[in-house]
């Protein structure tokens, strides 16, 4: 059983022109990073760009944005954002629109955002200065793909599907090994395991 595996529903490979969303749900230490990192390596060949964004506070989010700039390709930029990337001098909500836009192009159809770490909760705003509404920083289209990571259950109702991350079990545990590993467990290793 593959156990790293995401709902189809992500995957580009299909025609779709429709937007995908999923969210990885649970606490801390849980291994949801872990899994959308997997799905983002075993799947990058299906995406015309992956982007991963660090959504754990509002400025570590628009920081990620001007890294992502900084790696699409030069010819791509426009005149205003590359200027502002070479001189050092960025606007981080400009580099937000931008790249916005950018994913919103009707020739940009197959990409995968991942926001990694939305922890904080937006609608409580006046209690966690760092918070921020996630939705400010999607396209606004219906195509590409959006993974996010959050250890809050109260997002279910942003997203097309979900996967609640929690602990798993010995059988689970060595089933992941095994698939890892492209062998069955033995000696020491499958003993601990079965303890």
């Amino acid at each position: 059983m593959e156990t790293y595996f995401l709902p189809k529903k992500l995957n580009a490979a299909h025609n779709s022109t429709e937007r995908k969303t999923f969210l990885l749900h649970g606490l801390g230490g849980m291994g949801k990073t872990q899994l959308a990192v997997a799905f983002a390596r075993k799947h990058c060949s299906e995406f015309s760009a992956v982007l991963w964004l660090d959504g754990s506070s509002v400025d570590r989010l628009k920081q990620s944005f001007i890294v992502v700039a900084s790696m699409i390709p030069q010819d791509e930029l426009t005149g205003d954002i590359k200027e502002s990337l070479q001189a050092g001098n960025v606007d981080a909500d400009l580099v937000v629109k931008w790249i916005l836009r950018w994913l919103s192009l009707p020739s940009n159809q197959h990409w995968l955002l991942i926001i990694d770490n939305v922890d904080r909760d937006w609608k409580a705003q006046e209690k966690d200065l760092l918070a921020y509404d996630l939705n400010e920083y999607l396209p606004q289209v219906d195509r590409g793909s959006v993974l996010v990571t959050s250890r809050l259950a109260g997002m279910l109702n942003m997203f097309e599907a979900e996967l609640h991350v929690d602990r798993v079990d010995d059988a689970q545990a060595r089933s992941i090994l095994e698939s890892n590993a492209g062998r069955e467990l033995e000696g020491t290793l499958a003993s601990n395991i079965d303890r």
